[in-house]
């Protein structure tokens, strides 16, 4: 069912963000968590700085997947 402006009735409900055992990642992606009822002018910087925790590590799964294949 949904509400005048066509979304879902349950749409107001806040998303978890999944759990991935890193917390830094973990901590990144609670920071999008409700990013749809923030002012857009705010969008940039949380989405920036999700996109940097990511991107480290990332940058470091690399460098840990090379340390152990050289440990072989």
């Amino acid at each position: 069912m949904t509400v005048d402006q066509g979304q879902p009735e349950d749409a107001d409900r806040a998303i978890e963000p999944p759990q991935t055992g890193n917390a830094a990642v973990d901590e990144a992606l609670l920071g999008l968590a409700g990013l749809d009822s923030t002012p857009l002018a705010d969008h940039h910087d949380r989405l920036a700085q999700a996109h940097e925790v990511l991107q480290e590590a990332l940058d470091r799964g690399d460098e840990d997947a090379s340390d152990s294949a050289a440990s072989r």
